[in-house]
């Protein structure tokens, strides 16, 4: 009886692998970091770690030598290091404090400062950091602060470079408790638009500082200023 044509051979092994699909690649990716905190997360017993500051603007930059003496309006040196004029700086924020100044500035004492106030501007938050942005007449108020004078254009150098261009310096009049005026004093402000998303409304808590950020500033101090 004729059963019609054989079926094909099976194919050899060499061709099945040919035409066989590649294993797909199973190694496990490792897992996603974790989000960072909220720059608002409040400190507890489960959370005692405090937030991080913010990473800088992109458009952040050390200011140069040139725009500090620009900002200064002559306040510094000449290019020969003579004829400096000491004035006086207000700080409102980390550096009210002063062994944070002393180590900001690898100063071989503690600086003397005065408490002091100044008006017409009022705080915002920029991470853990106070700014300063103009405020009208109407939302008042004042700005506790601490009075140091400078002595050397060595100094202006640090201060601008730990305050970075997301600050800048204006010109102030702070008023001391006995009542006395200083007038043409120097104090760092928000350089941005002050609504800017980077700030945020909030009240500088200096014993926090103190107490969470403090160490990382003062023990990077040079033991030879």
């Amino acid at each position: 009886m004729n059963q019609g044509p054989l079926p094909p051979p099976p194919p050899s092994p060499s061709s099945r692998q040919q035409v066989s699909k590649p294993i797909a690649n199973t190694t496990l990716q490792p897992p996603p970091p974790p989000p960072r905190p909220l720059l608002n997360t409040p400190l507890s017993p489960t959370n005692p770690n405090p937030p991080p500051p913010p990473a800088p603007p992109v458009s952040s930059f050390l200011p140069t030598k040139a725009q500090t003496n620009e900002a200064f309006q002559g306040s510094q040196a000449d290019e020969f290091g003579r004829e400096f004029r000491t004035f006086h700086m207000f700080f409102y924020g980390s550096l009210m404090d002063p062994e944070v100044l002393q180590a900001i500035l690898n100063l071989p004492d503690l600086p003397r400062m005065q408490p002091a106030t100044i008006t017409g501007y009022r705080v915002k938050m920029w991470g853990i950091y106070p700014t300063l942005v103009a405020s009208s007449s109407s939302e008042g108020g004042s700005i506790q602060g601490m009075l140091w004078e400078t002595t050397s254009d060595k100094q202006i150098d640090r201060l601008a470079a730990y305050e970075t261009a997301a600050f800048t310096p204006e010109l102030c009049d702070a008023a001391l408790v006995s009542g006395e005026v200083i007038k043409g004093c120097w104090t760092f402000c928000w350089a941005g638009e002050p609504d800017s998303k980077e700030l945020e409304e909030g009240s500088f808590d200096l014993e926090r500082y103190q107490r969470y950020f403090k160490p990382s500033v003062t023990r990077r101090r040079s033991p030879n200023p």
